[in-house]
């Protein structure tokens, strides 16, 4: 191949190969011209909104907060509780107020044995594995009288504590039917109209007609019939035989 001369070099149409070289001055300065150029953006959005930028809020790193419910488990155990209270309340009821009394509760919820009734025994013994936290629930007032609000309140235990658990599970209520030996005491505390009818008379006659003339929208008596209402009345008397607590102490 024929060189070209210097001058054909010179002359030629083509860009000639020239080596480049990393400036780092230059670099630098094009880098602090940029940050220059932003903080007096910045400024004037700060001047525009009369901010202080040493005033802005910077941002907290999270704290560990309460535990998320896991709604489906927690209405479940809560349903469990319900049934097992509703069951037992006859027995329960009167150690629970007026002011709770742990140590006969222990002794009811222990006497809940496996071989007596199983779908029962599991949610007893949550209820003895979490008796001091039952214990200062009953204490209060509010709640004490009504064993479906004590399952509100211990179905989240240990995971969340009373007062939540209380909380989410009203707001999904349990639409189990009431527990045969927990109706009289429901009637008590609800209608104690129609309580005071049926205590002073309780033949199935008087059932009947108590309920005929009786008005209400609570639904949890509108499907109740005379025959079946008598049958759960006489359920809903106490009867610590039939736990055999006698043998547990």
């Amino acid at each position: 191949m024929e060189r070209k001369s210097k001058r054909q070099e010179d002359n030629s149409t083509q860009p000639s190969k020239s080596k480049r070289y990393f400036d780092a001055d230059h670099s630098f300065r094009g880098l602090q011209e940029r940050i220059d150029k932003l903080e007096r953006v910045v400024a004037q959005l700060a001047a525009a909104n009369d901010i202080d930028p040493s005033l802005w809020p910077v941002p907290e790193a999270k704290r560990p907060g309460q535990k998320p419910a896991h709604t489906p488990m927690l209405i479940h155990n809560r349903d469990e509780l319900v049934q097992m209270l509703e069951a037992y309340w006859p027995e329960l009821e009167p150690l629970c107020s007026p002011k709770p009394n742990e140590a006969e509760l222990k002794k009811v919820l222990t006497a809940i044995r496996p071989q007596f009734q199983d779908r029962h025994q599991i949610p007893a013994r949550h209820l003895l594995k979490h008796l001091p936290e039952l214990v200062k629930f009953l204490g209060g007032n509010r709640f004490r009288r009504d064993p479906r609000q004590m399952a509100n309140a211990l179905a989240g235990a240990p995971d969340i504590g009373t007062w939540r658990s209380l909380k989410v599970c009203q707001g999904q209520p349990c639409n189990a039917p009431l527990g045969t030996r927990a109706i009289r005491a429901y009637i008590r505390r609800k209608h104690p109209d129609l309580h005071g009818s049926l205590s002073a008379d309780d033949s199935l006659v008087n059932f009947a007609a108590a309920l005929r003339n009786y008005k209400t929208k609570d639904q949890n008596l509108q499907g109740l019939g005379a025959q079946y209402l008598f049958a759960a009345w006489k359920q809903g008397e106490a009867d610590y035989n039939s736990l055999n607590i006698s043998s547990r102490e």
